[in-house]
């Protein structure tokens, strides 16, 4: 009977590590805030976290008073962005005031308002030689 039972826990394990995978020699990492195993959503459903959505979306609610949807990133300098998550202070990938920036863009907040605007990061001073 204990050859038995551990013969069970073994094939129990097995089965488990694979269907986990092994992501590591795949060369990819799955969502943390979701299972990869789990639809993906598109733009205008609701959400949870940004792992609920298909992959460039956010998970992001407006308004307080809004729930959450999957919404694009913002790819253009001077639209509105947030990078504030909600509930406030949790770790999780869901944003309050709209998404983070796309396309290299960054987020500059704006503390008063609660969201920010898209803009280039800011360049890099390079010193040219004189000839």
């Amino acid at each position: 009977l204990k050859t038995l039972m551990a013969v069970v826990a073994a094939v129990f394990i097995i089965v488990i590590l694979y269907s986990a995978g092994n992501h590591a020699a795949e060369g990819a990492r799955p969502a943390l805030d979701y299972p990869a195993w789990l639809p993906r959503h598109d733009v205008g459903a609701r959400c949870d976290v940004e792992g609920n959505c298909q992959i460039g979306l956010c998970c992001a609610r407006m308004t307080l008073e809004e729930g959450n949807k999957c919404r694009a990133r913002n790819s253009t300098v001077g639209l509105r962005c947030s990078k504030r998550r909600w509930p406030k202070g949790t770790i999780t990938k869901a944003y309050i005031g709209g998404c983070p920036c796309g396309k290299g863009l960054r987020c500059k907040m704006d503390r008063r308002l609660g969201y920010g605007t898209c803009e280039h990061y800011p360049k890099k001073n390079v010193s040219q030689k004189e000839g």
